[in-house]
This record gives structure tokens, C-alpha cells and sequence, in this order.
């Protein structure tokens, strides 16, 4: 496939064309609003203004999703500060999500993420296709902090609403072409039946390629090189005034090879001991005092030494590459996601009814080497079979005028396969089979009651009980296959002070809130385990959060300043301990760790001019590990406190972003329109702790991405618009994952700059 390039003069020609058309006397009606509008959010299971919801929230509605380009929930981490969102080492369809620096970067199905992801209210279990595209999203909202009581366990960190489009009243149909370099194409069609009689549909489908920015120098097949596709239907029945059922079917695919690591620099005291082991081998077998096995061990030593890592030097950059290999054949990653949901909604007389019930499944295929191509180095495979069933009832109601409650009973199930084969050094070093099943059930309550004109509380509650059951077999366990089974429960509670300080018609609005809440997260069984380590199950980890949050406009609604400081105490983390750092694949698991966490994030958005918005939105977190108990037996510092040595992973201290976007005054044929965002994120680490660190350490970056568009451009009966846009415009060179390999250190980059063009038509 030929690719076809925007170059970057040619951006600029194109971008400085469309803001000449501002010169155009303008004979349309000046539509431009001159103030922010209204956010409405359903981060508590009903709707209301974000200015009215008292929690650190950040929402995107459909508009913001196509201006800055989000088709996925990777590109969330871009513009929500204290959040960061990762690709899984060894698959990029997987992500590590961590908000105010609580998350997990493991994706095996027996532990669960601290941060829920929910899509139409359905909690996704696993963090396994979370790249994948969703064909028709309306909005996203991102809830920072725990959030125990109405959405669970494993929320530690915060949740993620993803909220499809609903069938509209009127029948429309869009279809969106798009294309720029690195081959890439795509096509988005939608179709809305619009209402017929009590019954209305919604068809939507995306399909998008790409070629791979890193060539594979031994075939087609480069890395990076992704297709997908996704397709969604919705249907609505409105069986009476009400009664409601909607129905939706989603599917998505990702096929492509993995990302390339490549060698970035030699671990130099690694390669050092390495010497020095060979010559101390050779200096007793010389001397006659040799151990058995030291003739052995010296043939490793010497092969490492003189073969491996001279080839490690060689292939050494910490620039990011064009061109790379693998000792393997370059072979298609594959993942495949589909699911069902019915949601059936009834307002009642004693209040609103609603029942949410989803299955949905995944299938993927994994293939990446980590040696940058030296032979026999570390090649990984891996097979995931997984499938989830909830149940979800929901009571929504009045009391009187001045209190409302929501509350739900929930059940949740899932069932997992995993089979993952690992070579090294030309031997198979694990090859392991896991099943697992889970439940949960859960019932919870939350009561808002306005206490005066002016003060609201909040009070909410609720408890859970989890069961795990898990079964492995692996080549390192001596004695056979490990299975095991336990439950856990919690009760989680929570409460919110909410004051309004000014009156609803004051041009100046102001409200603040207090909250103390607290987050959990279910125990399990550790399927990366050495044989010691599967028994026992490691139990849950608790969290209790503190926070003070402000909600604010001013300007006549044309600056909104929102913003939250933060504490919180987590206790009985579940910590991965590598036992035998030549056995990077093996981790075990304990609650070991107690860490305390502090920071602020706040969001100010203005309207300083006729068409001109600012978003400006910055994230400070302090993380540290307060006790860390070590629980390797072959360390020298077993069962001491090792917190000074341990890190907490994937918590920059710093994040902001700026968006700048201006709408031009109409033109006599369409609206112009063009945006800007910036966003930066301070160094953090992959790992929370390792003998070389280094290996793990990801520096600091900044991105900036753009896009100009022409939009409501009347042709016959069809409206159309073109689109200009480009992400990492300043080509900045930035690793998304760094891992020690013990004698060096590998890693991929980010895509480099891209531009393309988007041409959009609507009936």
C-alpha cells in the first residue's frame, strides 16, 4: 500500500488558505456564543449540571471528542490532568490507567484496576481492547478520586463514563472520509432512522489503517501498522410515556503487529557484574577450585558477554528508530470485542425503575519480541479467552422536595483463559495456563438531602462481596498445578457537605464541597506467580480519601474556575515484588505497602472574546510510599521497610494542558473554526520498584496537536465540512513504555507527526 503524505509546509499553506477566509465580509447571522455552556453530566446516575455535581469532573461531549481528535480512551490522558493512561507493555490494546496516582499496571484476570471504566453503565472488567474504537460516542466523563458508593469496587483511583449516542427523533445519515500520512485512512458512517412510531435505530460503523512508523526491515509487516474496525447498533422502544427499552449491540477489532523496543542504552553496571562473574569463573577453573556447574555457568557468562551484549551496544539509540527487526516473524496481533446490553427504564409512581443488564466477551492473539532482535533474547506469546455478564437494578426517587436517593442492587460474573508461552535465550522459560472465575454482588444507597436553601448532604453506603476462584499450571511450578478459592466483603461509606454561597440568578456563582470517601479493591490470586507465591491469595486494599472541592463562574458565565485539593491514605496496597530479578516474568504479590497522596488539580475555562475559548487545566500529585515490607526471601533487607526504595508508578507530579479554539465570525458559505492543545506531563515510572530503576524511568514531554475545520457548508440537501488536524505537530520524540532487561534498557516511542484531512457529509 503506497502512503500518502501531508508534509508540514504544506499544513501550514493549506492552515494560513482557510484563516485568509476571514477577510470575507460575513452575510450569515453572528450565531457565536459569549459565554460557556452548560455541562450536563451523569456521574451520579441522574442528570445535572456539572456546576452542580460535587466531584472533580471533567466531561467531553461529542463536539470536544472530534476537535481534538479522542477515538479512544488512550487520548483521554492528553487533557484530564492527574491522569495517566498507558499501553500495556505487551499489547497495545491494553491500558495501564492510573488517576491522582492510583492504579495498577498489571492486566491479568484475577486483579482487578483501580480505576473503573464503565460504557452505558456497564463496568468493562477487563483492561484488555480498551484501545479499541467505539463507533458513536456522545460523551465522557472522567471522575477523579474514589468512588466507592455508586459505582464499587475497584475505583479507587476514580471511573470512567463512556455514554453512546442514543437514537435521535429526526433521521439523519453522516458519513466521514479521512486520510493522511503514514498511510492512514478512514471511513465513519452513521445512520439514524429517526422515530417510527414508538421505535427509532441508530446504525453506526468506523473502519480505519495505518501504515507502521517503524519499518520492519525483514518484511511488510511494520510495526505499529494497525487496522480497525467497530460498528454499533441501538435500538429504542418507547412502549409508553413511561416505559422505555433500549437495546445496543457494539463489536470492535485491532489487528496489527506490536510496537517495536528497541534497544535504548546498556545497563553498564549490569554488563560490569557480568564481566566480572566470567573472570571470577575463569580465575577457579584455573586454579583448580572450581564448583560443579561453574564450567557450565562459564559457557553462559562468556556467551552473554561476548555475543549478547556487544550486539545490545551495537543497536543502542535513544532515539527513536525509522527501522527495526524482530528474531521472530513480524506476526499480527489480534483482539476482538463484542457485546450486548438492555437497558429498560420505567418511571413509576414511587420513582424511576431502571434495570441494566450487558454480556460481552474478548479473543485476543499476542506476538512481540523483546530483544530488538538479537536472537533467542525474550519472545512473548499470548492467548486471552474472556467473557462478562452483569445485572444492574436501579431505584431512583423523591422523597419530598428536598431529598432524592438512588439505590441498586448489582451482580456481576466473569470467567477467564489465559495461556502465555515466554522463550528465552532459545529455551522455554514459561509456558502457563490459567482460568479463572469471578463474582461480585453488591447493594448500595445514596440520599441528597437539601438541608437548607443553601447546604446539601450527601450520605451513600456500599457492600460487596467478592469470590474469586483461579487455577494455574506452568512449567516452573516443580509440583503440579495450583488452583485456590476465597471470598472477600466491604463496606464502604461515604459523605458529602455541599454549599452554595451565592444566589441561582448572581452573576457570580460559587459553591464548595467536603467529602470524605473511601474506595476498595477486591483481593485475588497472583497468575504471574512463582510457585511459593500462588498460595495464599493476597487480600483487598482499602483506600480513604479527603477532599475539598470548589465549583465557580464569573463574567457573566463567561469564566468558569473549578478546582479540588486532595488526601488520601491507602492501605494494604497489593505490591509486586520481583523474587529473581534473571526472572523478570515472575512477580509475586502481598500487601505490603502503605502510601499517602496528596495534590490539586483545577480547570479554568473563559470566553475572553466573541468566538474565542480557553481551557487551561493543571494536576499536582505527591505520591510516596509511607511502609513497604519486603517480602523476598533472598533479599538482604527481608521483612524490613524498603518504602525508601520504592517509587509510586505512573504518578507525574505535574500534568497541564492548554487548549485554545476560535470560532471566526460565519462566512457567506460555512463556519470556521480552529483549535490548539497543549499538554505536558512530568517523568514517572513503569514500576514502583526494581534493582536498576533506571530501566523504568520515563522522562517528561509535551505534545501539541491541531485541527482547522470548514464546517456547515450547505451543498443541494447536504451539509458538508472539511476538516484539517494534526497530532505531535512539533514531532516530539517521547517513550511510552521503558523495561529493564537487566543488561540493557528497551522501550518504544510515540507516533511521530501526523496530519491528515477529514471531509465530512450530513443528510
Amino acid at each position: 500500500m503506497g502512503k500518502r503524505v501531508i508534509h508540514s509546509r504544506q499544513f501550514g499553506y493549506v492552515a494560513a488558505a482557510l484563516l485568509l477566509l476571514e477577510i470575507n465580509p460575513a452575510i450569515a447571522q453572528d450565531r457565536r456564543s459569549t459565554q460557556l455552556e452548560e455541562i450536563v453530566v451523569t456521574a451520579q446516575k441522574r442528570e445535572a449540571s456539572l456546576q452542580d455535581t460535587p466531584i472533580s469532573l471533567a466531561a467531553f461531549g461529542s463536539d470536544q471528542l472530534e476537535r481534538f481528535g479522542i477515538e479512544d480512551l488512550g487520548d483521554m490522558t492528553a487533557h484530564v490532568p492527574n491522569v495517566d493512561i498507558t499501553p500495556f507493555p505487551n499489547s497495545r490494546s491494553s491500558l495501564v490507567i492510573f488517576m491522582r496516582g492510583v492504579g495498577n499496571n498489571d492486566s491479568q484476570s484475577t486483579q482487578d484496576p483501580a480505576v473503573g471504566v464503565y460504557l452505558d453503565g456497564v463496568y468493562i472488567g477487563r483492561s484488555v481492547g480498551l484501545t479499541s474504537d467505539i463507533a458513536d460516542l456522545e460523551r465522557i466523563e472522567v471522575l477523579r478520586g474514589p468512588q466507592g458508593t455508586l459505582y464499587g469496587r475497584n475505583t479507587t483511583g476514580g471511573a470512567i463514563n463512556m455514554i453512546t449516542a442514543k437514537p435521535g427523533e429526526q433521521r439523519q445519515t453522516r458519513i466521514t472520509l479521512g486520510g493522511g500520512n503514514e498511510g492512514q485512512q478512514s471511513l465513519r458512517a452513521l445512520f439514524d432512522s429517526g422515530r417510527m412510531g414508538p421505535v427509532s435505530a441508530r446504525l453506526s460503523y468506523y473502519t480505519s489503517e495505518q501504515d507502521g512508523w517503524v519499518n520492519n526491515i525483514n518484511g511488510d509487516n511494520d510495526f505499529n501498522a494497525e487496522d480497525k474496525e467497530a460498528a454499533r447498533l441501538a435500538l429504542r422502544w418507547d412502549v409508553s410515556d413511561t416505559f422505555s427499552i433500549d437495546y445496543a449491540y457494539d463489536q470492535s477489532e485491532i489487528v496489527g503487529p506490536q510496537a517495536f523496543y528497541q534497544v535504548l542504552n546498556i545497563n553498564e553496571e549490569a554488563a560490569d557484574n557480568s564481566a566480572a562473574t566470567q573472570q571470577a569463573l575463569e580465575n577457579a577453573i584455573n586454579s583448580g577450585n572450581a564448583s560443579p556447574g561453574d564450567a557450565e555457568a562459564l559457557a553462559g557468562t562468556a556467551f552473554v558477554n561476548t555475543v549478547l551484549i556487544p550486539q545490545f551496544r551495537e543497536r543502542a539509540s535513544e532515539n527513536r528508530k525509522e527501522d527495526g527487526e524482530w528474531s521472530i516473524p513480524v506476526r499480527d496481533s489480534e483482539t476482538e470485542i463484542s457485546g450486548h446490553s438492555i437497558t429498560a427504564s420505567w418511571d413509576s409512581p414511587v420513582g424511576t425503575i431502571k434495570y441494566i443488564g450487558a454480556y460481552r466477551e474478548l479473543d485476543e492473539e499476542i506476538y512481540i519480541d523483546y530483544g530488538a532482535g538479537v536472537e533467542d533474547w525474550f519472545d512473548v506469546y499470548v492467548r486471552i479467552d474472556h467473557e462478562q455478564t452483569s445485572h444492574e437494578l436501579q431505584w431512583l426517587g423523591d422523597i419530598n422536595a428536598n431529598m432524592n436517593f438512588v439505590a441498586g442492587l448489582y451482580y456481576f460474573e466473569e470467567d477467564g483463559f489465559e495461556h502465555e508461552d515466554d522463550r528465552a535465550g532459545g529455551s522455554e522459560v514459561e509456558n502457563r495456563d490459567i482460568t479463572s472465575h469471578n463474582e461480585a454482588i453488591a447493594v448500595y444507597g445514596q440520599l441528597n438531602w437539601q438541608t437548607t436553601e443553601a447546604l446539601e448532604l450527601i450520605l451513600g453506603a456500599r457492600y460487596t462481596e467478592d469470590k474469586r476462584q483461579a487455577y494455574k499450571d506452568s512449567i516452573n511450578f516443580e509440583n503440579g498445578p495450583q488452583s485456590g478459592s476465597d471470598t472477600w466483603s466491604n463496606f464502604n461509606p461515604g459523605a458529602t457537605a455541599n454549599y452554595q454561597w451565592t444566589d441561582a440568578d448572581d452573576a457570580f456563582q460559587l459553591s464548595t464541597y467536603a467529602k470524605v470517601v473511601t474506595g476498595y479493591k477486591s483481593g485475588g490470586y497472583n497468575v504471574r506467580s512463582t510457585e511459593d507465591g500462588f498460595q495464599p491469595p493476597f487480600d483487598e486494599e482499602q483506600m480513604i480519601s479527603y477532599e475539598l472541592g470548589w465549583k465557580s463562574t464569573f463574567w457573566n458565565q463567561r469564566l468558569r474556575f473549578n478546582g479540588a485539593i486532595f488526601q488520601a491514605e491507602y492501605d494494604d496496597m497489593q505490591i509486586q515484588q520481583i523474587i529473581n530479578n534473571q526472572q523478570i516474568f515472575l512477580t509475586d504479590v502481598f500487601n505490603a505497602g502503605q502510601a499517602e497522596i496528596n495534590g490539586f488539580e483545577f480547570d479554568v475555562s473563559v470566553v475572553p472574546l466573541t468566538g474565542l475559548s480557553i481551557n487551561i487545566a493543571y494536576g499536582y500529585t505527591n505520591a510516596e510510599f509511607v511502609e513497604v515490607i519486603d517480602n523476598n526471601p533472598n533479599s538482604s533487607s527481608f521483612g524490613q521497610d524498603v518504602a525508601d526504595t520504592y517509587t509510586m508508578p505512573y504518578a507525574p507530579e505535574h500534568t497541564w494542558n492548554l487548549g485554545i479554539d476560535y470560532e471566526f465570525a460565519p462566512l457567506s458559505f460555512g463556519i470556521l473554526r480552529a483549535s490548539l492543545n497543549y499538554n505536558w506531563r512530568d517523568e514517572r515510572f513503569g514500576t514502583a520498584s526494581n534493582p536498576d530503576m533506571e530501566g523504568f524511568k520515563l522522562e517528561d514531554y509535551g505534545l501539541l496537536d491541531g485541527r482547522i475545520s470548514l464546517s456547515e457548508v450547505a451543498l443541494g440537501d447536504s451539509e458538508w465540512q472539511v476538516a484539517l488536524w494534526g497530532k505531535n505537530l512539533l514531532d516530539e520524540e517521547y517513550l511510552v513504555h521503558k523495561i529493564s532487561m537487566n543488561f540493557f534498557r528497551s522501550g518504544y516511542f510515540g507516533e511521530p507527526r501526523t496530519v491528515g484531512l477529514e471531509l465530512s457529509m450530513r443528510l
